[in-house]
């Protein structure tokens, strides 16, 4: 009887305990359930709360929630109609969905343009002149202003003055892609190319001008004709090509920043004669910051002994790479001299502007059996510590 009672006390008791674990685990994964349940619940209550052109920039665009209610302070609607038919004929005109997003993220009013009277036209002309395709999408979606322009009386004005210039609907296509910055180009390019025609620029730097930065020639006259005066001061021939690539330099500074960057060359010891020189024969070696003007001067000639005034006659040393070209060679040729494989230090041009396999041929393999880590120290695999050498100076 005792032993009855005892099992029976513990079947009761294990039930409950076996009961309580299966529970718990329902418990969990009702919980769990009910918890996704509850954030889509909170998702969609959410996105019911939002001002329909958020939701719309949202799903339609695929823009985050920040963006999309920036972007609703410039644009507001209560239908898709307008907005739907407005994406649907970019896509019909080849616009990828990212390009669609860029473009609307910059011309968002653009979702409630007039298809048929603003945005189809448009599009046709630049179809029938033979921009079409992939080309058509990129100026469109390049553009900050295109769709937005007249028809009449900026975007066939442009083209036809494009088109005068460069000939081919390509090279058209390829400056129409920068039509954000070529607002009313016909018009103020006009006179500042007339100047640059009666300095004696030829055809040709015109056309390279138009080609890579048309936007120089957006300058209005007076300003313009300063930064073509202050270039002709400087010395530059206008029959040169370099005149052109000045031109399109300076337009991007402004006076504090020409007098930082001429500082930063005298305080390696040069006069401004010798600046301009170098200017006049690499005008590229005017776009580094300060900071990079300092470091790239520092290295030939705190590291490796060669005077400013011979770096700056090579002034496209300045434009190279310091991890990829600088160092590696200049690693090399101090291994060659430290290890007593050349007697001096070759001049400056012909170690560090040389292409690879010429630097190769004269530096490398000719040494590669005297010391075969040339190649390692030159690919940067080695260092010079780990020879026992180094800069001299410090460390790198």
């Amino acid at each position: 009887m005792l032993s009855y009672q005892w099992n029976k006390r513990t079947q009761l008791l294990r039930l409950p305990l076996r009961n309580l674990f299966y529970n718990h685990e329902s418990l969990i994964i009702t919980k769990l359930f009910s918890s996704s349940n509850l954030k889509t619940s909170i998702a969609d209550q959410e996105e019911k709360k939002l001002p329909f052109t958020v939701s719309y920039l949202i799903n339609s665009c695929g823009f985050s929630l920040e963006t999309a209610k920036s972007l609703s302070k410039k644009v507001n609607f209560e239908n898709p109609k307008i907005p739907d038919s407005v994406l649907q004929l970019l896509r019909d005109h080849g616009l990828t969905n990212t390009q669609i997003s860029k473009l609307i993220k910059t011309t968002p009013n653009l979702l409630l343009a007039d298809k048929e009277k603003t945005l189809l036209p448009k599009l046709e002309f630049l179809q029938s002149v033979g921009i079409s395709g992939a080309a058509l999408a990129d100026v469109v979606s390049s553009s900050r202003i295109m769709l937005r322009q007249s028809l009449k009386n900026q975007i066939i004005p442009t083209y036809n003055f494009l088109k005068n210039l460069l000939k081919d609907d390509e090279k058209v296509a390829h400056v129409l892609k920068r039509a954000g910055f070529l607002n009313d180009l016909h018009n103020i390019a006009a006179p500042n190319i007339s100047l640059l025609q009666r300095l004696g620029v030829p055809h040709s730097s015109l056309l390279l001008l138009i080609w890579r930065d048309a936007s120089v020639l957006c300058k209005k006259a007076e300003k313009f004709d300063e930064f073509v005066k202050m270039i002709s001061e400087m010395g530059f021939d206008p029959s040169e090509k370099n005149f052109i690539i000045a031109l399109r330099i300076v337009t991007g500074w402004s006076h504090d920043s020409w007098q930082r960057k001429l500082k930063a060359f005298n305080d390696w010891g040069l006069s401004k004669d010798e600046i301009l020189v170098a200017f006049r024969r690499y005008p590229a070696c005017m776009t580094l910051s300060v900071e990079s003007i300092s470091r790239k001067m520092d290295f030939p000639v705190s590291k490796m002994g060669w005077a400013s005034p011979a770096v700056l006659k090579t002034p496209c040393v300045l434009r190279y790479s310091m991890e990829k070209r600088l160092i590696p060679r200049c690693s090399v040729i101090q291994a060659l001299l430290l290890k007593g494989l050349i007697e001096k230090k070759p001049a400056l041009s012909s170690s560090l502007i040389p292409a690879d396999d010429i630097f190769l041929k004269r530096f490398v393999n000719r040494y590669q059996e005297q010391e075969p880590q040339l190649s390692d120290i030159f690919e940067g695999k080695m260092k010079l510590s780990d020879l026992g050498i180094g800069f001299g100076v410090s460390e790198l």
